[in-house]
């Protein structure tokens, strides 16, 4: 009797593919070769780690090309979960910034690329909420704190792949779903629970030092007292805003120690986050309550935005501009007034 087939277990996805950089372009792939059939091939089918497989073994031969970027990304998640987010979003930052030019195919890559990003952001949306819904195992190892560094790690770069669709496709598709996706890490990021030290790394009290008989029978004077200022409204750092400041740290040290050269380097970054800054992304938790409520009521709001240019809806506008609490006062006078 022949004995039962052992299982073969199968090595993990390279995750470094992506992250090399090019320096010749790469040899283009016709449509018709059958090499991207078959990776074409596993995914109609829904195989994606065969797809991951058979993309991989292209770009191992130095095959870089646009349409295999999708299916082996989507097999590093696949693989990884959330652990596998930052190389999977330094992949597509290399791809898009610093390796564009050498991917192929050189006719209509743009066109191919929107399509296969698309895809993938489409499927890792579909993933996450699937998970998230159906409350499975995947989802606890999702929620431990042991993700939050990588989901910072890969927000930190959030901001450079999104601009980044625009320069590499100008007209493209991908930067709707990959907010939603960016925008889901950054709620799923302030839900986790803080990391835990372990049970040997808690610090030790240090011993209290005996005061000499003079010193303790010296009556102590208080410190006088600062007087308290209110701080006024705070807000969570997002990963991105902690980047951002990270980065205007390192331009004073440099400045500091007249490295003026690498100084400018984090000019020129810090001055293009700025032109293309989105609040969305920088204060993620200041505008979630806004666009919450914007969502319940909508149906509301928006009937009532069809009369902008009404006699009553610009006066209400001047006294908001010039008056904010006034506004408001006047709102819960005419409320009580119909109650």
């Amino acid at each position: 009797m022949a004995e039962p087939a052992k299982k073969v277990a199968v090595a993990p996805l390279d995750s470094g593919l992506l992250g090399r950089t090019l320096t010749e372009e790469a040899p283009d792939l016709d449509s018709s070769d059958e090499r991207l059939e078959k990776v074409n091939g596993f995914t109609s089918r829904n195989d994606y780690a065969g797809a991951a497989r058979a993309a991989e073994a292209l770009l191992r031969e130095g095959v870089y090309d646009v349409r295999l970027v999708g299916a082996y990304l989507l097999g590093l998640f696949l693989e990884g979960g959330l652990q596998a987010m930052p190389v999977v979003f330094h992949a597509l930052s290399s791809t898009l910034l610093r390796n564009w030019q050498f991917f192929g195919p050189r006719e209509r890559r743009d066109v191919f690329a929107d399509g296969n990003l698309r895809w993938l952001l489409k499927l890792l949306n579909k993933h996450i909420e699937y998970h998230e819904r159906s409350k499975d195992e995947t989802w606890q190892r999702w929620s431990e704190p042991s993700n939050r560094e990588p989901l910072e790690q890969a927000l930190a770069l959030s901001e450079e792949i999104f601009a980044s669709f625009g320069q590499a496709m100008p007209r493209n598709g991908c930067e709707a779903p990959f907010r939603r996706l960016a925008q889901w890490m950054e709620g799923h990021l302030m839900s986790l629970p803080a990391a835990q030290p372990e049970p040997g790394e808690e610090p030790t009290p240090e011993p209290e030092l005996e005061q000499a008989p003079e010193e303790a029978q010296a009556p102590r004077k208080a410190p006088p007292r600062a007087p308290v200022r209110d701080a006024g409204p705070t807000v969570p750092v997002s990963p991105a805003m902690a980047e951002l400041m990270r980065k205007l740290a390192a331009f004073d040290t440099l400045v500091q120690r007249q490295d003026f050269q690498r100084a400018s380097v984090v000019a020129a970054d810090v001055m293009a986050v700025v032109e293309r800054f989105d609040p969305r992304v920088y204060l993620p938790s200041l505008f979630s309550r806004f666009f919450a409520g914007l969502s319940v009521h909508a149906e509301q709001v928006e009937s009532l935005l069809q009369g902008t240019e009404s006699l009553s809806f610009r006066a209400l506008d001047q006294l908001y501009r010039v008056d904010l609490e006034t506004f408001l006062a006047s709102a819960e006078g005419a409320h009580e007034a119909e109650e």
